[in-house]
């Protein structure tokens, strides 16, 4: 089975909740979320920093490149909501460089899902084993996050950026730098104008049948090994919204490449 540009795991996620059949759900269903808040306006400013002068602030704040390029692979852990608080999970996420990426969702009847990555597919697999494969939009989406690279870093490798202005998320000021890969992505990403961190990303593929976004709004940053870490995840996709908030990170965990084969 193949599962278009919607947000999969969140269906998914409603169906067990629900006490549907743990199969993989069909992609016309309607998961019961909050629709997704406009994404901040860039205002314009006569004195901003270059693209270079913002990611160089970026690395520092976050730990460092000399310090990120020790890490390999990473174990995120944490508490997986709805925006309405009507449902929680607990959540596992293993990061593996370059590019392999594990996250399992496990339900308080015990119930799992997992969704991976191999850095060159993704696919979905339900309580019973059955899998589903990610394409379109989605798919790209999940490649992009798989990629293990500090975000300077990755940013930088995107091509020149452009600094827009600046714009307001939440309590923070931020710039809005946008980044153009290729001629079907546009990332613009949010970054802190005091602390140099990152605040938001709306990440946008351009498909024949309209925009596909993704934004991410994350906080409460906190230490560990050196670096900093976002403890605080809000995900929005397709008008599907739920939080992660990470209650443990280790990194260079020893990690097995089977996890990440079908």
């Amino acid at each position: 089975m193949r599962i278009g540009p919607i947000s999969i795991l969140s269906v998914l996620i409603l169906s067990l909740w629900l006490g549907a059949n743990p199969a993989i759900a069909q992609s016309s269903a309607q998961p019961a979320l909050v629709a997704s808040a406009a994404a901040p306006a860039a205002s314009a400013d006569k004195q901003l920093p270059s693209t270079d002068e913002i990611l160089e602030h970026y690395r520092t704040a976050t730990g460092g490149r000399e310090v990120w390029s020790k890490f390999t692979t990473r174990s995120t852990k944490g508490i997986y909501q709805t925006e309405d608080l009507s449902g929680f999970a607990g959540i596992e996420i293993i990061n593996k460089a370059p590019n392999l990426s594990y996250t399992k969702t496990t339900f308080s009847n015990g119930n799992s899902i997992l969704e991976i990555c191999d850095g060159k597919s993704a696919w979905l697999e339900d309580p019973a084993g059955n899998k589903a494969n990610i394409t379109g939009a989605a798919l790209e989406s999940r490649l992009h996050s798989a990629v293990f690279d500090n975000r300077a870093d990755f940013l930088a490798k995107s091509g020149p950026g452009s600094v827009l202005g600046t714009a307001k998320v939440g309590a923070h000021t931020a710039y809005v730098v946008s980044f153009t890969p290729d001629k079907k992505t546009t990332s613009k990403v949010y970054f802190d104008t005091d602390t140099g961190l990152v605040v938001r990303v709306d990440d946008i593929f351009h498909r024949d049948d309209g925009d596909y976004t993704v934004e991410t709004d994350v906080d409460d940053y906190r230490p560990v090994d050196g670096a900093y870490f976002p403890f605080k995840i809000r995900h929005t996709e397709h008008g599907n919204i739920y939080t992660i908030r990470v209650t443990q990170i280790r990194n260079n965990v020893p990690v097995d490449d089977t996890l990440f084969a079908k």
